[in-house]
């Protein structure tokens, strides 16, 4: 049977392991071996360990603070070591090593281009597994992940070739052929898009092979506080832009409202639950919660999105990460909240509690 190994290096929040997880059991149901090589051994330990499964670090890097917020996904990539061939070195060097000794005959890769990039340093065969986001399409520059703001396309270039020279500095090292353009990267084996056509991050995107969404590895079904309609569920971030404003909206509700949060401090909790507002100990299986509750809000969970919209309800997003704002943006089915002080902002949750069925 195969050694895998899945690859995680960018990102947080459950959803990279979660949703890896259904399919390493099953390969591991089939006598193959898996190895977890994760950016958060924490998550690691809450999701894993019961599985019976080992993981190891990912080799990271902290983020570089650069002016304004990432342009395009070069730009991130010059934000997590990719500004300098020797940085980029250290860790395809890390990753490279964790290869050798492991020798996996594939390496599935969840947002991990340093774990791509040393993968084809060695010949072994890589497939990308997760959202759009995280495989660019084939086009050179990259897009603007901002398309609300205008960027000049000489200015994506430059910062495309910055980032394409720390990878071709990689590549002399092992006496590797240079990439031409920073797409090359992507043209892996094959590629898995845990998405729909309509949510795809990237219009550019020709051709592709989209698989939905994965159901959650680990997931209660949901446990209202009081009965009554509408309902109103939240999955959030205590690290996301305007988390408390959220909640204090959430709260001044006053409807049926699940809520589930799991970096919220024990304070916070407490400040805000109520006899109406409870707090999910644990993830919430988001098909069931979609079925029962008439809206949600969320912090950008693509999979928490992708399930209320299949259900026909609305969803608001607070502003997180261009990564999870984009599609819905462009496709114009779901609201944002921008500005949560601004007087507009201040009666939008209880305007968008009407929650008619002719709008879905």
């Amino acid at each position: 049977m195969s050694t895998l190994l899945y690859a995680w290096e960018f990102g947080a929040n459950l959803g990279h392991i979660g949703t890896f997880l259904p399919v390493g059991r099953e390969l591991r149901s089939r006598g193959h071996e898996v190895h977890w090589v994760v950016a958060h051994t924490s998550q690691a330990a809450r999701l894993l360990d019961r599985e019976g499964f080992a993981w190891m670090q990912a080799p990271t890097t902290g983020e570089t603070p650069r002016e304004g917020p990432p342009l395009s996904y070069a730009d991130i990539l010059l934000r997590f070591g990719y500004a300098n061939g020797e940085d980029l070195l250290g860790l395809v060097v890390a990753w490279r090593q964790l290869f050798i000794a492991l020798k996996p005959s594939l390496v599935l890769a969840d947002h991990a281009p340093s774990a791509i990039l040393a993968a084809r340093t060695l010949d072994i065969p890589v497939m990308l597994f997760g959202g759009g986001f995280f495989a660019p399409p084939q086009v050179s520059p990259m897009p603007n992940m901002r398309p609300w703001t205008d960027v000049p396309l000489e200015r994506l270039a430059r910062i495309e070739t910055e980032s394409l020279a720390s990878i071709n500095f990689v590549l002399a090292r092992f006496s590797m052929p240079p990439l031409t353009y920073l797409y090359e990267l992507f043209q892996v084996a094959e590629t898995a898009l845990l998405t729909f056509p309509e949510l795809d991050h990237y219009a550019q995107r020709v051709r592709a092979a989209y698989w939905g969404i994965l159901p959650a590895a680990v997931a209660d079904p949901p446990q209202w506080a009081s009965q009554g309609r509408p309902r109103v569920f939240a999955y959030l971030r205590a690290s996301s832009p305007h988390f408390e404003p959220a909640l204090q909206a959430l709260h001044d509700l006053n409807l049926p409202c699940l809520i589930y949060c799991p970096d919220i401090s024990e304070p916070m909790r407490r400040r805000y639950g109520s006899p109406r507002v409870h707090f999910a100990e644990r993830p919430v299986d988001l098909t069931q919660v979609a079925r029962e509750a008439d809206a949600a809000v969320t912090y950008g969970s693509p999979t928490a999105t992708a399930a209320f919209l299949l259900a026909g309800k609305p969803v608001l997003m607070i502003r997180s990460t261009p990564s999870s704002r984009r599609p819905t943006w462009r496709k114009n089915c779901g609201a944002y909240w921008l500005r949560p002080r601004s007087p507009r902002m201040r009666g939008l949750s209880r305007r968008n509690t009407s929650f008619s069925t002719s709008r879905r």
